[in-house]
């Protein structure tokens, strides 16, 4: 509801004055003003339609005429004229005349959407033609009736008549009911805009709005927005959540170190900072693209919406420096890797899988600091599988219990991406309790590059 809307509302609902407010919203809103501009636009229009029928209907009605010649540019002209009200272009203008002059809230066609349908290209025309048939009537009225009053107060008042010379009903009536006809007769000009506004807003929606397939399209953009956001904030907590891990670690390390072996200690710090540089450029990314998102006006010389830049996602070929960066705060990783099998794994799966080792070497380094970790990568037939195991003695299973919302996080994170890949995703402790394993089986067929 716009500001005029809404005052005209609680006018028209104050104590007293329901009546009164009703019958006067039309002479003193902004909106009838507008609805007046709109429709007079559309009345112009159609008088040029009207025109160029008159012109043929008077070339036809001349003997002098060549028929043929008439017939053919007659049809030239009539698809000329009948084609504009399909056009998408036009339709996307009567939607923003109309949220502007009519204050309908039409939803706008979206950037890059496919061109509507056959269906939809019809409502916009049945839409064209009221525009055009109401500011016709609407400037009849106005042509009508301005001219009437204009002439009734001229007489009221002695003035020669200027206007409607040979017909004038009103002479045998008293004067003081020519100015009286004249005030309505002005008046019923808001009053003519008032009803064909009400008739354009009923029929904006159904006439211009968006139909099933482009309701269905900007849902499924909607959801892959969505989406979207949630892949950045899995990998802004992968990403960032295991520099913290390491960087913690590490900080230890050097405090320990610090006195009795300082280059170990300025080992440790500079690992600090090459992990600090990592997250940050992660971070930076991330923030990036949720601002890309964020303002969609960034154009390209051209005037197409310029696209988010994307580093590249990390897979399964970074997966050294990964297992490197933890081997700085001392601990022991092993790694068991098939890479003959693995150049050829869909770059989706390697991606996922890759966030996966991340994900559970974080969660090992954070319960079960100092414990040895071993990571294995095997191809099977038609799978990928990923196990990250460490051993879980006592003090791991205490730090572990202390945060297990933490966990549930990371483990969930786990479960997204694999369930996106119709993966699957186990996580726990060995039956005897010695260790716990995270594994991840990805299906290769029909994974998609």
């Amino acid at each position: 509801m716009t500001p005029d809307d809404a005052r005209l509302t609680r006018a028209a609902t104050a104590p007293g004055r329901g009546g009164w407010g009703r019958v006067v919203a039309p002479l003193r809103s902004a909106a009838t003003v507008r609805a007046g501009v709109y429709l007079v636009v559309g009345g112009v229009v159609a008088g040029a339609y009207v025109t160029l029928v008159a012109g043929f209907v008077q070339m036809f009605a001349s003997l002098e005429t060549p028929r043929v010649a008439t017939l053919v540019l007659a049809l030239v002209s009539a698809v000329l004229v009948s084609t504009p009200p399909f056009l998408a272009t036009v339709r996307a203008l009567e939607i923003a005349a109309v949220r502007t002059f009519l204050d309908v809230d039409v939803p706008l066609p979206s950037t890059g959407a496919s061109p509507p349908g056959a269906a939809t290209r019809w409502r916009a025309a049945a839409w064209y033609g009221l525009h055009l048939a109401l500011g016709a009537a609407v400037l009849v009225v106005v042509l009508f009736l301005v001219p009437v009053a204009t002439q009734l107060v001229l007489s009221a008042t002695g003035v020669e008549p200027v206007l409607l010379t040979d017909w004038r009903p009103w002479e045998a009536l008293p004067a003081w009911t020519w100015l009286v006809t004249a005030v309505l007769a002005l008046l019923a000009v808001p009053y003519a805009v008032a009803l064909a506004r009400a008739v354009l807003r009923q029929a904006a929606l159904p006439l211009l709005g968006p139909d099933q397939t482009e309701r269905i399209a900007e849902l499924e953009a909607a959801a892959d927005r969505v989406a979207e956001r949630g892949r950045l904030a899995r990998e802004l907590h992968d990403s960032v959540g295991h520099a913290l891990t390491v960087t913690t670690l590490q900080a230890a390390a050097a405090a320990r170190l610090l006195d009795h072996d300082p280059v170990a200690a300025r080992a440790a710090l500079a690992a600090i900072e090459e992990t600090g540089r990592t997250a940050m450029a992660d971070l930076d990314h991330v923030l990036g693209l949720l601002r890309a998102e964020a303002s969609p006006a960034a154009t390209t010389d051209a005037g197409v919406p310029a696209a988010p830049v994307r580093r590249p996602a990390r897979t399964l070929a970074d997966l050294d420096a990964l297992l490197d960066d933890a081997r700085r705060t001392g601990v022991d990783v092993r790694l068991a890797r098939d890479d003959a099998a693995l150049p050829d794994v869909p770059r989706a799966v390697s991606q996922e899988a890759y966030r996966v080792v991340q994900e559970a070497l974080t969660n090992a380094l954070r319960h079960a600091p100092g414990e040895p970790v071993a990571v294995r990568v095997a191809r099977g037939p038609g799978v990928l599988v990923v196990e990250v195991r460490n051993p879980l003695g006592p003090g791991a299973r205490r730090r572990a219990s202390d945060d297990p919302g933490r966990e549930r996080r990371g483990l969930a994170g786990m479960r997204e991406r694999a369930r996106l890949l119709r993966a699957e995703v186990a996580a726990g402790p060995t039956p005897d309790g010695g260790a716990w394993v995270v594994r991840a089986t990805f299906p290769l067929a029909g994974s998609g590059g």
